[in-house]
């Protein structure tokens, strides 16, 4: 997950390319998964939006 994550944040930075994602974690789970490498690109990439826990299903 990490390599593909990446990638697309060299995508991104060359050619403003954006890419979605959805997750059950929170950006400080990912980030002690994953390190802090990935975990600073992503937040320059996306836009988090968090949802409290009893709301209704998003998708």
């Amino acid at each position: 997950m990490a390599e593909i994550l990446i990638s697309r944040y060299e995508q991104f930075i060359e050619n403003r390319t954006i890419t979605h994602i959805t997750t059950n974690r929170s950006a400080t789970e990912i980030e002690n998964t994953y390190g802090n490498r990935l975990g600073s690109r992503m937040r320059s990439m996306f836009n988090l939006i968090t949802f409290d826990t009893i709301t209704d299903d998003k998708r």
